[in-house]
């Protein structure tokens, strides 16, 4: 029963942190604890989590994933290649992630050679390993130009001839090499920013819109891959008519709606961010869809200064950390809380997709070819040259994978609500008659939580998952989680007891 795996879980912790004389009254109190989940009395001053599998927020989600981009291979140190073992241990980790959505990013002046001329074989190589996987999995690909390529931010020159280069190369992509996965391209990254290369320009990006629709109509490829956009990076609401003009001026070129956010921990865990995002979707044409085309966490909120400090500091004493763009918290369990509440927020709100930023740290740098951008799940050329701890398998991993898992590509995001909303947070899914329950504790106490309208108790093949702290101290292989196989959906008022500061998922689809 789920209570075995949750009571396994919190033995692990009495039986590293108490003292002899504190275990006794921790067991008894335990044991109370536990008789009163199994016989659920009055549900007052419990939280209640209601459930309405009749109410649908968005159909057909089209998944969560994450940003994986050829990798930069040259750190300043000599040469480093993907080895086979490397591409088997990326294939084995993304199989138990499991993502629906991959995004990824080239330059169009990288599929020329010097003399100018188009060299698509050559770059193909470095794509290779990782379309292979995104189409022997039918997973979705986002596939775009960062942006420097394609405009010229000083003179709001459009690089037409680069913008031919790189559709006929998803087109090479698509029809010779069969990667039918790519299916949306993104043109330009970020275009509201001051960093970007349309210098938020709005007419500027929405004139390359245009072209590279037209191109992509020439080459025969614009029914078999949409536009996606606008891409805007955004922290608060003010930005919300990159949306709106989107949809008033380019109408039908734009196939996917998507948006980037990198909110502050403060604002997460208050809800403000989903006041926020809800914004944006709320420009979104009806029936049309919106995702996350990134996702990850800044502290920039003043309430956050000092773990703004503390990410600072842990950069500088990083040997090969961009001090500039690194989030060293992937290495803590809880980043893992945090993503799964701004995700949590994401689908709640409407949209029907997220990308983590990023995959892997040995993707990208920032001040030095060897400072890297600390965002990833790992670093797959550890071994090779960072350090053989950076290839090992962060925490947040474990619940990201758990949030691909039980929120598939193709499912229907549910209504629910929480009491407790800045407490207990929580989702509802469902596909092909199957369902995830999501629920989140983002605070320092345990909580009972008693679920109205739960799934049929005598459904099949139900699993707990949990994601915590001590969890994760019991893993038995890097790819497993604890898990009960022989639990079934709550019945009718019984409490559930979910531990501080985790997540915990009820479902018969992963």
């Amino acid at each position: 029963m789920r209570y075995n795996l949750i009571l396994t879980i919190l033995m692990g912790k009495f039986l590293s942190d108490r003292s002899n004389r504190d275990k006794i009254d921790f067991v008894l109190s335990l044991l109370i604890t536990l008789i009163g989940c199994i016989y659920p009395g009055s549900t007052r001053g419990q939280v209640i989590i209601s459930l309405d599998s009749t109410k649908v927020i968005s159909q057909g989600y089209v998944g969560n994933g994450v940003q994986w981009d050829p990798y930069q291979l040259d750190y300043g140190h000599g040469l480093l290649e993907l080895s086979d073992a490397d591409i088997a241990k990326l294939y084995t980790r993304l199989d138990f992630m499991q993502p629906g959505l991959i995004r990824m990013m080239i330059n169009a002046t990288s599929l020329v050679s010097s003399d100018g001329t188009p060299d698509f074989k050559k770059y193909y190589r470095n794509l290779e390993p990782l379309l292979n996987y995104c189409q022997s999995r039918d997973i979705d690909v986002v596939f775009g130009d960062w942006g420097g390529s394609v405009v010229d931010r000083r003179t709001k020159h459009i690089h037409k001839k680069n913008i031919e280069n790189i559709i006929t190369f998803v087109r090479y992509l698509r029809e010779e090499k069969g990667m039918d996965c790519i299916r949306y391209f993104n043109f330009v990254n970020e275009p509201n920013g001051y960093w970007s290369s349309t210098d938020g320009d709005f007419s500027l990006w929405a004139k390359g819109i245009k072209e590279t629709y037209a191109v992509m109509k020439r080459e025969g490829i614009a029914s078999k891959v949409r536009l996606i956009g606008p891409d805007a990076a955004i922290w608060t609401k003010d930005e919300t008519w990159w949306v709106e003009r989107s949809a008033n001026e380019l109408g039908d070129m734009i196939g996917l709606y998507d948006i980037h956010t990198y909110p502050s921990r403060y604002t997460v865990s208050t809800n403000q961010y989903y006041d926020i995002i809800k914004a944006y979707r709320d420009y979104v044409p009806k029936g049309r869809k919106i995702i996350m085309g990134e996702i990850g966490l800044k502290y920039v909120a003043p309430e956050d200064k000092h773990l703004n400090e503390l990410n600072q500091n842990r950069a500088k004493s990083a040997l090969f950390a961009s001090l500039d763009d690194s989030q060293m918290s992937v290495y803590d369990f809880s980043y893992g809380i945090d993503m799964a509440d701004a995700l949590i927020q994401t689908i709640r709100a409407g949209y029907s997709g997220t990308v983590a930023w990023m995959l892997d740290d040995a993707m990208h740098s920032k001040e030095a070819p060897d400072k890297l951008k600390i965002w990833g799940f790992w670093n797959i050329f550890g071994d090779e040259f960072f350090g053989a701890e950076q290839e090992k398998v962060r925490p947040w991993f474990y619940a990201w994978s758990m949030l691909c898992r039980a929120i598939p590509s193709g499912c229907d995001i549910l209504k629910s609500d929480s009491d407790t909303p800045l407490s207990i947070k929580c989702a509802f899914t469902r596909k092909a008659g199957k369902y995830s329950i999501i629920l989140l504790n983002i605070t320092n106490s345990a909580a009972d939580v008693c679920l109205k309208g739960a799934p049929s108790h005598s459904a099949k093949d139900v699993k707990t998952i949990i994601y915590s702290e001590n969890s994760l101290n019991n893993i038995e292989t890097e790819l497993s989680m604890p898990e009960d196989r022989g639990t079934l959906f709550p019945d009718t008022d019984e409490i559930i007891n979910v531990p501080a500061n985790s997540l915990i998922i009820i479902s018969n689809i992963i």
